[in-house]
């Protein structure tokens, strides 16, 4: 009677490991390789034209300087946006005509394009537009632009 309720036990403490591990085997640790695999961007075609995959998911594609002309042109559609909400959160004059520098995407509930606008103080302003495609009448709107109060030198390696 007692090897019966032995194995019982037994048996449900196995089977306690194998579903905490889901059923996964035991891997042995090892020390740390120094090598580091090279980063890769993959080019995907969209509508005749290259965006670079994001290197995280949720993640915008790495900063560029060339910016196509549906990219130039969407930034165009929002300028007067842009430059009210450039004058209210970095005090920009009102002669400034904000032109974007470098540029990025980053897929969500739609697009966000994200361009980096030369203050007149060199310095960076990040400027975001919202674009969800799908949705009639979205486009145009004045909450669509955020404009963050934070800047970046010019020379900083994160943009």
């Amino acid at each position: 009677m007692s090897s019966r309720i032995f194995l019982i036990l037994f048996c449900i403490i196995i089977i306690f490991f194998i579903e905490f591990n889901n059923g996964a085997p035991t891997v042995k640790t090892t020390a740390k390789t120094t090598t580091k695999t090279p980063k890769t961007t993959i080019k995907v075609q969209k509508n005749s034209t290259e965006i670079a995959k994001p290197a995280l998911l949720g993640g915008h594609t790495p900063w560029t300087k060339t910016i196509q002309p549906k990219h130039k042109k969407i930034f165009d559609d929002y300028k007067k946006i842009i430059l009210k909400k450039l004058q209210e959160v970095h005090n920009v004059s009102k002669t400034f005509n904000p032109k974007p520098e470098k540029f990025s995407v980053q897929v969500v509930g739609g697009f966000n394009y994200l361009y980096l606008v030369k203050l007149p103080i060199n310095k960076y302003a990040s400027v975001s537009i919202h674009h969800v495609a799908w949705k009639k009448g979205h486009y145009g709107k004045e909450t669509n632009v955020i404009v963050p109060p934070k800047t970046y030198e010019l020379d900083d390696k994160n943009v």
